[in-house]
């Protein structure tokens, strides 16, 4: 039996914001993919971060590959739209290529039959990469300046903020669509190259899946699409569950990886989006 893989943010690495002044605030109970090990007595590879966007997920597979020969199944838990990256680096040495695994870091070993990785955020005191987000109040801060038209008034990135040119001229635009369908694409071809099964999914409605993904660079050869995000399948009402404002608790993680994780993998084939 080989390893399954499990990618996603803080919703895969048992996050709990109330523990977040203490060194215990991820890797709690509240994991699907740790339940999904002792349920099936199956090795797991959990690579996550808490706050990080789809775009990592590409860098977290195809290390994972690398490194693990005996893969055999790759769950992605496709995350919120709208975070994008940021980084320190003095050297701006675009010659001095950083390895894939420059700021992946293994966590001490907490459980039989699985392994921890997430972002390093920060590297040698002196390299960083992190994720961003635009808050809710920033659109009211920042409100788009109406009159911007082609060829005339065109966002002027010496004038406005990155916050600004980000929120507005980015997410929730054509490019965002894209870059979503490049990394997930990929992320096929990867697994394609080892015949390895993909299954995409959402843990809620906020986290948007494309139908379009299929076919809009190329036919999905490995992916699966889930027909439906985690709560909506398990019941709306296990919204109210919680450990914080955002992650759930351990019931309904124990949910997914009882009945959730097997529906996705015996009952969405085709039903490819």
């Amino acid at each position: 039996m080989g390893k399954t893989l499990f990618i996603g943010c803080s919703h895969s690495m048992g996050y709990n914001d109330f523990n977040l002044n203490t060194p215990t605030n991820t890797w709690q109970e509240n994991n699907y993919a740790e339940i999904y090990s002792q349920i099936n007595n199956k090795e797991v590879i959990v690579m996550a971060s808490a706050g990080c966007g789809n775009r990592v997920f590409p860098n977290f597979l195809a290390y994972a590959l690398k490194n693990h020969n005996d893969i055999d199944e790759v769950f992605v838990q496709s995350t919120y739209w709208g975070r994008f990256p940021v980084a320190i680096n003095p050297d701006l040495n675009e010659q001095e290529i950083f390895p894939l695994d420059f700021f992946i870091e293994k966590e001490p070993k907490m459980h039989e039959n699985v392994q921890h990785y997430s972002l390093g955020l920060s590297q040698q005191g002196k390299y960083l990469e992190q994720y961003l987000k635009p808050e809710v109040d920033d659109y009211d801060k920042m409100p788009y300046i109406k009159d911007t038209i082609p060829f005339r008034s065109e966002p002027d990135i010496r004038r406005s903020s990155k916050a600004y040119i980000q929120m507005w001229h980015y997410n929730q635009t054509h490019l965002e669509q894209q870059d979503y369908m490049k990394d997930m694409t990929f992320i096929d071809m990867l697994c394609n190259d080892k015949q390895i099964p993909v299954y995409l999914w959402n843990i809620n409605n906020r986290c948007f899946i494309p139908k379009e993904l299929n076919g809009f660079y190329t036919n999905l050869k490995q992916t699966t699409i889930a027909n439906t995000d985690a709560i909506s399948f398990l019941g709306s009402h296990l919204e109210t569950e919680k450990v914080d404002s955002e992650h759930y608790n351990y019931h309904v993680h124990k949910l997914i990886a009882e009945k959730y994780i097997p529906y996705i993998r015996e009952n969405t084939h085709d039903h490819k989006l």
